[in-house]
């Protein structure tokens, strides 16, 4: 698989979960490890941002999990 195919499925998986939630936000305790370090490798070429602290503390509460 190439890079930029391999880049789209994480984003496309990113999207899907992201959808499921009802939020649009996708938990990196939801992620493999493999996934996850595809997902950091897309955060260093800007193609995903992590939540800042307020919108971690948000999800959590949506979630129903201390942050």
């Amino acid at each position: 698989m190439r890079s930029w195919e391999r880049a789209l499925s994480v984003l496309e998986a990113l999207c899907e979960r992201g959808q499921a939630t009802g939020h649009g936000w996708t938990l990196d305790t939801e992620l493999l490890p493999p996934r996850q370090q595809q997902v950091n490798a897309l955060e260093n070429q800007g193609l995903v941002e992590p939540a800042c602290r307020e919108d971690r503390a948000e999800l959590s509460a949506l979630e129903g999990r201390p942050d």
